[in-house]
This record gives C-alpha cells, structure tokens and sequence, in this order.
C-alpha cells in the first residue's frame, strides 16, 4: 500500500513540474534547498527546545529496543529528527508562498514545452527528495503500524536504496548531532 502512494506520490510531483514549468520549478527547487540548509543549521537549538514540549515514546523493559535507545542514542535521534522536519516543512511552506509570487512566469511563453518537460523533471526530483525526508522520519517514530508499511513497502526500500547521497546526509544530521 505504502508502495502506491509513493509512486502516486512521485507522478503527480512530476505532474506538478510539467504543469509549472522550469523556471517556476527551479524557484520551489530552490526552497527546497533554502528548507534543506536553515533545517541543518538550526535543528539542533530547535531539538533542545521540543524535549520540553514532547515526549520520547517509552518504550517497555521487555523490548528488544531498550538496548538498541541507549545504544545508538535513540532519543537524540528522535529529536533531531522532529526538529529538523518542524524547520524543513516549516521552511518550505514559507518558500512555496513566496514562490507563488512568481506564478506568472509559468505562463510566459518561453519553449514551452521544453520548458513544461523540464519542469516535470525538476518536479520528480523534488518529490522524491521530500519523500525521502519523509520516510526517513517515518522509520524514527515508534508506532507499529508505520514501521511495518515503511518496512513492508518494497518501493519504500527502493527509495532509501537508490537515493544514498541525501539518505546518508539526513542519517548523519540526525545521528551525529
């Protein structure tokens, strides 16, 4: 199921991009990397403070995980985690608005339809890279029906599989905080 939606997911960003077009999806293109850099930089003040506000999901003494949380510091993960998709999704949203400002230009005549493929492309990428930062967080919260779709879902394993540059950047954020 989970497997579905990210490939629905990935059309319709592709779709998105096509229908923006290239110069308005190198402007979302470029709030996602503006989202990416003020997450990376400010994470870890945001982390600090949410510790006061939620609480790291207690796990029983019976788990298996006990030793898994202390060993990898699992509950600064936990945070950094949340921290960083707080300030990345907080981040983009605010670059999406300013990004429909330049809404017009999708609408300028310019080689059209190199420019709507272009865009499609720019689209795709963007969408995977956001879902990206969305499993990963999803493999961090503790809740048994997520993990078994994110575990479960071939298409997901893909994704952590074939995209190890942004995968291996977002493990290190988190873990070596």
């Amino acid at each position: 199921m989970l497997s579905l939606i990210l490939f629905v997911a990935l059309v319709i960003s592709f779709f998105v991009g096509f229908r923006r077009g290239l110069i308005l999806q190198l402007i979302h293109l470029l709030g996602f990397i503006v989202a990416f850099i003020v997450a990376k930089m400010y994470y870890q003040e945001v982390a600090h403070y949410i510790r006061l506000w939620i609480p790291f999901p207690q796990l029983s003494t019976e788990s298996g995980l006990t030793l898994l949380v202390e060993a990898f510091k699992l509950e600064n993960v936990y945070y950094n985690g949340i921290a960083f998709a707080i300030l990345f999704f907080g981040t983009k949203i605010a670059m999406q608005i300013i990004g429909s400002l330049f809404d017009f230009l999708a609408h300028l005549p310019l080689l059209n339809m190199i420019n709507r493929w272009l865009g499609g492309i720019l689209g795709f990428l963007e969408g995977l890279l956001i879902i990206v930062v969305l499993l990963h967080l999803a493999a961090l919260i503790q809740i048994d029906f997520l993990q078994e779709m994110v575990q479960n879902s071939t298409f997901a394993e893909m994704i952590f599989e074939y995209t190890p540059i942004i995968s291996n950047q977002i493990k290190d954020l988190w873990m070596n905080a």
